[in-house]
């Protein structure tokens, strides 16, 4: 594709740009009905705190989520730790959580759940929940018991709603702020970052009010969006806006200057949109499906600001062209002509030197460490505080075929004692504590002889040996076959009734239609370095007793499940980002050159960016890279779009290459600076405001990932273009205008 004469237009640009400004009020008119819609549909959106949603559904953690709500409903646990209680108290308070119908189960050891810090004696008790909604019982616990830590993967939810509701709103004022301040110093007119605003405040309300159309959102794709949509589409107007001014300034007339503005913007606008679209919509082809979730979202919000620059842009800029031109003032003076010249005479050094720093970047970036779960929790909710008091608590569930029978049963034992026999490698037992049918309710399946139920039941011994013959007994008798006998000639006896009531409550809690349930309790973390071989270890041994019949979910082993699926959703997302945006590139400028330089460019800042970690010796939380390394690349090829596009006009102008330079520096440098400022300061400030792990790693790394971006295309992006002029430029006279 040729570049655009600065004279001519194509035809059907030149009338579609005069009949969005022709029809201008009309089309305004209707965006604004769109948006007061839209701004009514924004309490429709369901917002989704649970991640293990997005796995997919052959992962071992979502099948087993699937049979264990089947047998034996939703199940969780919750810690709830106190200071200072009297050992009275404590036992008051586990007769209170007893009585509470929402709660199954009270454990408390005081030999490991008592804990000494600072002078203070803190007590825990593990919750176990019945089917129901956990969310509420957390509320509960904590107006019962103020002065307790209520911790817990529902606890932690509750949490994590309720730091987002109090940090997006700060988070987006001094957002808007920074970026208002940096529209400020590079408008060309007083009211421009007013006139901007609120283009992209109609486009962000538009994605938002649109988003009740998915099912749900993620609370991490909620939390970015509005602050990343604006980030990443601020340059659509900055681009139209500045090519205006220089079109007024010419001589034209504001109505004139618009339609060829955008004529002239029609396709820069467009292929950076689609650029940012695509690299986003890699996102869809992950495993783990909270990549379709933030992709849709945030490639939606896009084209819609795309669409309200092109459609609301005109109209609001024509009629406010008159303060806009009374409150003009000189921008921020930008020196690209002395960048370009400066450039161009160290083009060799200076192409060599980054060429040289990419190809470590990438060298140090293929061997980066990721982590897939928070690094640690933060001690500012309750769940952090208990852990830092008493460890994590990441309790895996293991689900088994079984039967009632005593071989079943033999088998499940000869399981939990493997288990307990598991050693890491520094010696410590692997598992903790494990908690089935055959340890909590092991004296409702231990075997009686006639003698153990006289002394019982306090009945002759002779009479019970009849009892057992004629119910075809041996010698002795598995308690819940005795019970199931018993019930007429024992019923009123308090040790049979105290049995039965043990023998009910233990089948609920670990006896499903076709699976038995064992909770276990792992000495090792998702964050630990051996977490790998720990998960191997207890999966291996399960997997020897009974082959591949058996699931295991919770937070570890869906950490397990990610982290297995991250090396092909790597993969995945890396091929797609880099052909969609190749091949978009190549479309637009029709030649392969010179997108295989701006993607190189591009990738090259990645590299960087991702390399830091590992030469840090700090692993990448997963989402980020995949969000971070899709944005960067979708969004920061941009600039090098804008550079390479204005350095082949110059070019086809017939300007030396050495001048064509610096003309595109001095045209480009203001654009690719203040979009690259405004995204590295949402980024940022996402990344220090939010104290959700999640969401502020993202953040820095876009910023840092940013920053790199805006260094390779304004020193090494230059130097290529002029190293490679012959090839570059070969084909551009001659070519049709665009």
């Amino acid at each position: 594709m040729t570049m655009i004469d600065t004279n001519t237009e194509s035809s059907f640009k030149n009338r579609l740009a005069g009949g969005i400004v022709r029809y201008r009020y009309v089309i305004l008119a209707v965006v604004v009905l769109v948006t007061v819609w839209s701004a009514f549909q924004i309490g429709r959106t369901n917002i989704n705190y649970d991640l293990t949603k997005y796995l997919a559904d052959d992962t071992m953690t979502k099948q087993a989520l699937n049979i264990m709500n089947e047998e034996f409903g939703a199940s969780e646990q919750l810690r709830l730790a106190f200071e200072n209680r009297e050992e009275q108290d404590i036992e008051q308070i586990i007769d209170r959580l007893k009585e509470m119908p929402e709660i199954a189960a009270v454990q408390f050891d005081p030999a490991t759940d008592l804990k000494q810090q600072d002078g203070s004696t803190w007590c825990l008790l593990t919750l176990t929940l019945e089917d129901g909604d956990a969310s509420a019982a957390v509320t509960t616990l904590r107006e019962q018991f103020p002065d307790a830590l209520v911790g817990g993967a529902s606890a932690q939810k509750f949490d994590v709603q309720k730091s987002l509701g109090a940090e997006i709103p700060g988070i987006m004022l001094i957002a808007v702020g920074v970026i208002f301040a940096v529209l400020l110093l590079t408008s060309h007119a007083w009211l421009e970052p007013f006139l901007l605003l609120i283009v992209f405040a109609i486009s962000i309300l538009i994605n938002m009010g649109t988003n009740f159309l998915f099912p749900d959102i993620s609370f991490i794709t909620f939390a970015v969006c509005a602050v990343l949509q604006l980030a990443l589409s601020i340059d659509y107007a900055i681009m139209l806006l500045h090519t205006w001014n220089g079109f007024c300034d010419s001589g034209l007339s504001p109505r004139e200057a618009m339609e060829k503005a955008l004529a002239r913007c029609f396709m820069r606008i467009a292929s950076s949109a689609m650029t940012t679209a695509a690299g986003l919509l890699s996102l869809l082809f992950m495993s783990f499906t909270i990549g379709f979730d933030i992709g849709m979202v945030l490639s939606k919000g896009v084209l819609i600001s795309m669409l309200g620059v092109f459609l609301m842009m005109p109209a609001l800029t024509l009629l406010l062209k008159t303060p806009l031109r009374k409150t003009a003032h000189k921008p921020l003076h930008f020196s690209g002509e002395k960048l370009g010249k400066v450039i161009y005479r160290r083009r060799k050094p200076v192409a060599v030197l980054l060429i040289a720093v990419v190809l470590c970047g990438a060298y140090f970036s293929f061997r980066n460490e990721y982590s897939f779960t928070a690094l640690d929790d933060s001690v500012e909710t309750d769940t952090g505080r208990i852990a830092e008091l008493f460890g994590a608590s990441d309790p895996l569930v293991l689900l088994i075929p079984g039967e009632e029978t005593d071989e079943s049963y033999a088998l499940q034992r000869a399981l939990v004692q493997d288990m307990t026999d598991l050693k890491r490698a520094d010696g410590w037992p692997l598992i903790r504590n494990i908690t089935a049918m055959v340890t909590t309710g092991e004296a409702a399946l231990k075997d009686y002889t006639p003698a153990d139920v006289a002394e019982m039941t306090g009945m002759n011994e002779a009479v019970i040996k009849m009892f057992f013959t004629a119910n075809g007994f041996g010698e002795t008798v598995r308690a819940e076959k005795l019970l199931a006998a018993a019930e007429t000639y024992f019923g009123g006896n308090e040790q049979v009734t105290a049995m039965k009531g043990q023998l009910s409550a233990a089948k609920e809690a670990f006896i499903g239609e076709k699976y038995h349930r064992m909770l276990l309790e792992p000495a090792f973390s998702a964050t630990d370095g051996d977490f790998n071989a720990c998960m191997d270890a207890v999966l291996g041994t399960v997997e020897r007793h009974y082959g591949d019949t058996f699931y295991i979910t919770g937070e570890a082993m869906s950490t397990y499940d990610i982290g297995t699926a991250f090396q092909s959703d790597l993969l995945k997302v890396n091929l797609i980002t880099l052909f969609a945006i190749l091949l978009i590139v190549i479309l637009s400028f029709r030649s392969l050159i010179l997108p295989a330089l701006l993607v190189f460019v591009i990738e090259g800042a990645i590299w960087i960016n991702m390399s830091i970690n590992r030469i840090a010796g700090e692993p990448i939380f997963f989402i980020s890279y995949l969000i971070c390394l899709s944005i960067q690349m979708g969004a920061t090829i941009d600039y090098g779009i804008l550079i390479s596009d204005q350095y082949r006009i110059f070019r086809s102008e017939g300007l030396p290459p050495a001048e064509a330079l610096q003309k595109t520096l001095r045209a480009a440098l203001p654009t690719v600076l203040t979009s690259g400022i405004i995204m590295i300061t949402a980024g940022y400030i996402i990344g220090k405001r939010c104290s959700i792990y999640y969401i502020s790693s993202i953040g820095l790394l876009l910023a840092r990932g940013t920053l790199l971006s805006v260094i390779l295309v304004l020193f090494l992006l230059p130097a290529l273009l002029t190293l490679c002029d012959r090839w570059v430029c070969r084909r551009l006279r001659g070519e049709e205008d665009r």
